[in-house]
């Protein structure tokens, strides 16, 4: 196309290749300002200067430039914007009796992920926009290296996050759901060996519980809650009816095993950090550490041999960091052949990690919040447009001719816009709505009480069939606590032996409602009376550790207003709505459903205490719901006459 003698323009192969015999013999100066490696002749034939290992920039390349960063800057506000706006509304709209903490931004996405993977990109936008826009030339060169420097680490470190969280969540969700069912199951057994042995308490004539063969080695549950006023029989026909009832006592005292206890305690404790917001900012703060620190020495390095010469001695100009000038250098500068070295160096290092972790995570299964496709989409992004930049580059054609009029690293820049698209405006503005439509649906769904007329999300819970696919579905939410407590709390109230309620509602407080539980609910604590639950919760484990010391039954500890104050007009109703409380103005009163070893009729935890914790659970899987009514929404109509609304 170009009629050129003195280079051919497929002779060099690289971005700092010399590409004529002549020019490297020209002096300093000469080779300063006509440099063919940086300027492509037609630049040099229409009046433009290398310097500092760059070019005069030409009209157009500003103009992209400008349009570029318009584009991004109102993609940021108006996505950072949104997903303000959301999770005030999901706050607002989601609030008191009906909160929900199940969503597409706060659950399967987390938005100090969303915020600092996106700001980091745009700030890379920034600098090298501005950098065009104001003249490569005159650009400071510190602020320039130091983007270039984390350009990689920032954006793949982002990727390997994304990798990372979805890898532990769903790691963590299948801890999770194998500890619900393992307890849903200790539950089912009770309440089977409870019904087992209920024929020998009846026949005995007596509501007395003895102690068990004490070549068990563990606490007997007898020993710790006697629940009638009846005094206990002989020695021998305690020691008979401990004989004959021992599945009972196996089952409801056994022990986790060691790998259980390490999976409700500290794997699940290490899974919940790594999904948390503090790994996030750990990970950052990290790799901002390494390299700030790499960026200081290598700057360092350079400015002494600029200082000291070295750099102007050497046969070869470009091969430096940067050309002519050093890093720390308020005015512009090109990069040199140090500088790309390390550029590849970081991008090797970060892509075998990213080869690695994006392995694993092909590995998980398909979630329903699109949190595996957002990131697949994200990872081809990536590899698209970082293929797009540096095969091009490797053609000094490119980087000495095309990158003056298009700046050739706006691909990396087109791949940062699309990553704000996909992980931030997409989830916003797309997949979570929030609204009155919505807030209306919601109160529709949860508000029917009657069992005649279950809610849709009570009917798909309570049938077999379906309720054995919204858990499966569920498993694919990371959410899957809110069912495990449902069915938990459906099982306790099938329970009649009063003993066996008490062991089961401990185990429900420490497996979902205690703070740190391994399936703990996300759910407002004040709001559905778990205080006073765990209120209740402490006194009955207080009591049990006081009759273990003293080695015979206790009294049950019974949680007393203070004698300073009144009993609270509001709190007691809500925990037991069905039960009757006694209470007189300015007196120090107890909870009446609460009641000791001496009363005739024990009912120490009513059925119901944990119904609107329940209530709870249901709003909380209205999301869930909703997804899993898009995909079985015939069905649903046919079976259960749920009528799709999604």
């Amino acid at each position: 196309m170009f009629n050129l003698t003195s280079i051919d323009m497929f002779s060099s192969f690289g971005a700092f290749a010399t590409t004529s015999t002549a020019s490297i013999n020209n002096n300093n100066n000469t080779q300063s300002l006509n440099d063919t490696s940086v300027c492509h002749p037609l630049l040099l034939a229409q009046g433009n200067k290398s310097e500092l290992g760059l070019c005069d920039d030409y009209p157009s390349s500003r103009v992209i430039a400008a349009i570029v960063l318009m584009v991004h800057t109102c993609l940021l506000i108006a996505s950072f914007g949104g997903l303000a706006y959301k999770l005030v509304k999901l706050s607002k709209n989601r609030g008191g009796s009906s909160q929900q903490k199940v969503n597409f931004l706060t659950l399967a996405r987390n938005p100090a992920l969303i915020v600092i993977g996106c700001s980091v990109g745009y700030a890379c936008t920034f600098v090298m926009c501005t950098r065009i826009l104001i003249g490569r030339k005159i650009y400071p060169c510190f602020i320039f290296t130091l983007i270039y420097f984390f350009c990689i680490p920032w954006i793949a470190g982002t990727t390997i996050l994304r990798f990372i969280r979805l890898i532990v969540l769903s790691w963590l969700n299948s801890v999770k759901v194998r500890i619900g069912k393992r307890e849903l199951s200790h539950v089912t057994e009770k309440d089977m060996s409870s019904n087992r042995s209920s024929s020998i308490s009846m026949s005995s004539g007596s509501t007395a519980l003895t102690r068990g063969n004490s070549s068990t080695g563990n606490i007997r549950l007898e020993d710790i809650f006697k629940l009638s006023e009846q005094p206990r029989k002989s020695k021998e026909t305690d020691v008979a009816a401990s004989n004959d009832a021992p599945e009972e006592d196996d089952i409801i005292l056994k022990k986790d095993t060691l790998l259980q206890s390490f999976e409700k305690g500290r794997l699940i404790d290490l899974l919940r950090f790594l999904v948390s917001s503090k790994f996030i900012y750990l990970f950052y703060g990290i790799i901002a550490f390494i390299h700030v620190s790499i960026y200081l020495i290598i700057g360092g390095i350079d400015y002494y041999n600029f200082v000291n010469g070295i750099k102007i001695s050497s046969t070869n100009r470009r091969q430096a960091f940067v050309v002519d000038t050093y890093i720390f250098s308020p005015g512009g500068c090109g990069t040199g052949t140090y500088n790309t070295n390390i550029f590849i160096s970081f991008l090797a290092v970060y892509a075998s990690f990213a080869v690695l972790f994006a392995t694993i995570a092909l590995l998980m299964k398909k979630d329903i919040w699109f949190v595996k496709i957002e990131i697949w989409f994200l990872s081809f992004n990536w590899v698209f447009f970082a293929l797009l930049y540096g095969i091009p580059s490797m053609f000094s054609q490119i980087t000495t001719l095309v990158d003056y009029y298009f700046p050739w690293v706006m691909t990396i820049l087109f791949g940062c816009i699309s990553d704000l698209f996909m992980s931030c405006f997409v989830p916003v503005f797309i997949y979570q709505r929030v609204g009155k439509e919505n807030h209306n649906r919601e109160i529709e769904l949860t508000s029917s009480n009657n069992p005649e007329k279950d809610n849709a999300i009570r009917k798909i819970l309570t049938n077999a069939k379906w309720n054995s696919l919204f858990l499966q579905f569920s498993e694919k939410s990371f959410s899957s606590e809110d069912v495990m407590m449902w069915h938990a709390v459906e099982q306790f109230k099938k329970v009649t032996s009063e003993k066996l309620r008490i062991e089961l509602f401990l185990k429900i407080c420490d497996t979902y409602l205690r703070i740190g539980a391994p399936l703990e609910l996300n759910i407002p604590r004040k709001e559905f009376g778990v205080p006073e639950i765990m209120s209740l919760h402490s006194s009955l484990r207080a009591s049990r550790r006081h009759s273990s010391n003293k080695g015979n039954s206790p009294t049950i500890i019974v949680p007393s207003v203070p004698s300073t104050t009144t009993t609270p007009t509001n709190v007691v109703p809500q925990l037991f709505r069905n039960e009757p409380v006694v209470a007189s103005n300015n007196v120090t009163t107890t909870t009446s459903v609460i009641t000791s070893r001496n009363c005739s009729s024990p009912n120490i935890i009513p059925p119901n205490i944990f119904d609107r914790v329940q209530q709870c659970c249901e709003h909380n899987m209205i999301d869930n719901y909703t997804r899993f009514g898009l995909v079985y929404s015939k069905q649903l109509s046919s079976e259960l006459n749920i009528v799709s609304t999604f």
